[in-house]
């Protein structure tokens, strides 16, 4: 008979042979040591009765995720601790506060140096003046070439001017990589530190809790568009179109329905990760950390959803046709909504699919030292873009969708499966970038649960988003 108990240290549901009784293990989820219980439990007679029930929904709970794999890997970043819920405040009509930044601290003032005494001058003894001798006249000018008293002469020619050696142009280094390959540098990308000083960008998604977790006021998203000279201002929830007469650009994470399968629960779902084979589990997560990033995924995806109206959408469109900036990111179905209607209202192009990626494209024409070319090597290479100026290394994202042709559209990166990752708009006068890959852009507790700070390129191609989007095409 099993002896069936819970971890002390993280919960977690464990099952050993009575065998194991009092023998010291290590918990398979938190790695914590664990002493077996003495003897199996009421709990485990009753549920030892249907084993194979409880493991065949399990089994279909690890099937779950991975079709439903678009939630398990659209928002991939999470905390390992959930977050206690918080009441999201309504917005009104005037655009949201920006995010603030700590000031920096006045430096003290110096007092001004006291004043020394002034030391007295003895006076000096005055000499006995001289009587002034007649002035006399100024002979005229000499002629240029002659001397004086000297008869006109030829001028003589001037010696021909020796040659100047010219030292030859000393090669700039080219600038440091940072650990995915990419130059640093605050001039470096299509806009320049400070630039755009002022300009006003609204950041919003439909989901309440997206501001919680993954769009938290923690994310370098923020501080890298705010370097640029931009004024964010994140918000969540229910969208107010009156925000967009003081914004000069707008950018929408996409939502979309999901509901969990019949018969699932969320924490079924999370346990399911663990049946998962090791390749599915998505690059840089372990089997732990991933139960944490589907767990606060649910927490996002199954928060309350606000919906654009046509009175929102209509705001948007005309957002547009005055010239104002949109950014568009999409995730894998079902979390392409915003995106797909904008799209097909905008360009007549639709917005979905459902690709697994988790692959690096290398643009092309980028001039590597040899040692660098041998430490980076990306998976694809993509063609060169405004958009990924200054970026050499670009990664594409979880799981993403694609955007369909359409003639008012250019392809500035295609994914690793050669379809439309990101597209830009080639109506005159109209600033719209389509991105099929949001989930780059999500952040976490940690490192090794923030993409933002995981990922090549991401930074730099959100900066230059912004750039474009405020009408630079090129540094």
């Amino acid at each position: 008979m099993a002896i069936q108990f819970r971890c002390p240290a993280c919960d977690r549901r464990l099952s050993i042979a009575s065998r194991k009784a009092g023998a010291r293990i290590a918990c398979p989820s938190c790695k914590g040591t664990v002493t077996v219980p003495g003897a199996p439990t009421e709990d485990a007679e009753t549920e030892d009765a249907a084993p194979s029930n409880g493991r065949a929904l399990l089994v279909t709970a690890a099937v779950a995720v991975l079709l439903f794999g678009g939630l398990a890997l659209a928002l991939t970043f999470a905390l390992q601790k959930k977050p206690a819920p918080q009441e999201i405040e309504q917005a009104s009509a005037p655009l949201p506060q920006p995010i603030q930044q700590p000031q920096p601290q006045q430096p003290k003032q110096q007092l001004p140096a006291k004043p020394q005494a002034a030391i007295p001058q003895q006076p000096q003894p005055q000499q006995p003046q001289q009587p002034q001798q007649p002035q006399q006249p100024e002979p005229p000018p000499t002629p240029p070439g002659m001397s004086s008293g000297a008869q006109p002469q030829s001028p003589e020619l001037a010696p021909p001017p020796r040659p100047v050696a010219v030292a030859p142009p000393v090669p700039q280094a080219p600038p440091p990589l940072d650990k995915f390959g990419n130059p640093v540098g605050p001039s470096i990308g299509l806009g320049k530190d400070g630039e755009f000083k002022g300009k006003k960008l609204l950041f919003w998604c439909a989901f309440e809790s997206a501001g919680r977790v993954f769009f938290h006021q923690t994310n370098p998203l923020w501080k890298a568009l705010e370097a640029k000279g931009f004024v964010v201002s994140p918000v969540f929830g229910r969208f107010n179109p009156a925000w967009l007469k003081e914004a000069d650009q707008l950018w929408i994470v996409s939502s979309g329905r999901f509901e969990i399968p019949g018969g699932l629960t969320p924490d079924l779902l999370v346990e399911a990760v663990a049946l998962l084979p090791a390749e599915l589990v998505p690059s840089g997560f372990t089997v732990p950390e991933y139960q944490f990033v589907v767990k606060a995924t649910l927490d996002v995806a199954l928060s309350t959803r606000h919906q654009l109206d046509e009175k929102a959408f209509k705001a948007i469109e005309d957002f547009v046709k005055a010239g104002k900036g949109l950014c568009l990111l999409a995730e894998d179905d079902p979390f392409t909504a915003e995106a797909d209607e904008l799209a097909r209202r905008l360009f007549g192009a639709r917005v979905g699919g459902n690709y697994i990626a988790d692959k690096t494209a290398g643009v092309r024409g980028r001039e590597l030292t040899p040692a660098a070319a041998k430490l980076f090597r990306p998976h694809f290479e993509t063609d060169a873009h405004p958009l990924l100026t200054g970026v050499n290394f670009l990664y594409e994202g979880i799981t993403v969708s694609n955007v369909s042709k359409s003639d008012k559209l250019d392809v500035a990166m295609k994914a690793s499966d050669g379809k439309t990752l990101i597209a830009v708009s080639k109506v005159a006068g109209q600033r719209v970038v389509i991105d099929c890959g949001f989930t780059r852009y999500c952040h976490g507790p940690t490192e090794r649960t923030s993409y933002i700070a995981k990922t090549a390129g991401t930074v730099r191609l959100a900066q230059n988003i912004a750039a474009y989007l405020a009408g630079k095409d090129k540094p």
